[in-house]
């Protein structure tokens, strides 16, 4: 049984192969060998031009279209400022006012614009500008939800203070806040924070007030870290601190 199966496919094949055998049999006698050497020399063309095409091409411009849309608007570059006027002067003579205004074709957010959910620290106008007056605040009525944090809970909170320190702080204040920081060679005030002089003078309101606002020579960390992460980036600090 089988050996008639198999019999069976191979008489199948067989049949297959004469049959291919005569179709190539007959282009042989249907057509000369010139034409087959041609054929053969055309295919090799076209694909050493397609080969040719794909080494030479620039990644870096639009490709070759043979049935393109029936427009491309201007590929304005956002988050970047460029002098259009000179390098579209050619193809767009006349700017778009707003990209002529800014200088990038991403604008500015008009003043006063906030994020959704976004928090944001507000001084009472009663109490004057200066710094010490402004500190004196802080210090009276901001605490750190995360001071008391246990678990892994603190955990989380620790490990977020460090990244976000290690981020925005380490460059002036030095590795795990000890100074010696770069800055510092070129007169820039960058305090050492892990010691028990700033554990002791600023409570947790003061530090995220001088983070939000900024004070002498440190900027403002408010527009590029988040209002809750300043209060994590404290807890982390005062981890730091401990045992100085």
């Amino acid at each position: 049984m089988i050996d008639k199966v198999l019999n069976k496919a191979i008489d199948i094949q067989a049949a297959q192969l004469d049959k291919a055998k005569d179709v190539v049999l007959r282009a042989h006698e249907t057509y000369s060998p010139r034409a087959w050497i041609g054929l053969g020399v055309l295919l090799g063309a076209i694909a050493a031009a397609l080969a040719a095409g794909f080494l030479q091409r620039d990644f870096s411009k639009r490709n070759i279209e043979y049935f393109p849309d029936m427009g491309y608007s201007e590929a304005w570059e956002s988050q970047l400022t460029n002098d259009y006027s000179k390098k579209y002067a050619d193809s767009t003579p006349e700017l778009p006012p707003a990209i002529e205004k800014w200088g990038t074709a991403e604008m500015a957010p008009p003043v006063g614009t906030v994020y959704r959910g976004q928090q944001r620290l507000e001084v009472p106008a009663e109490v004057p500008t200066g710094d010490n007056e402004r500190l004196a605040w802080a210090r009276a009525n901001l605490s750190n939800p995360y001071a008391n944090t246990g678990g892994e809970d603190q955990a989380r909170v620790l490990q977020r203070g460090k990244n976000l320190f290690r981020m925005n702080c380490q460059g002036c204040h030095g590795v795990d806040g000890v100074g010696m920081a770069p800055v510092t060679k070129y007169g820039i005030g960058a305090p050492t924070l892990a010691n028990a002089t700033v554990r002791d003078k600023y409570k947790d309101g003061e530090i995220f007030y001088i983070i939000t606002f900024g004070i002498r020579t440190m900027p403002a960390h408010k527009n590029h870290v988040k209002y809750d992460d300043r209060w994590k980036l404290i807890r982390y600090l005062r981890e730091l601190q401990k045992g100085k």
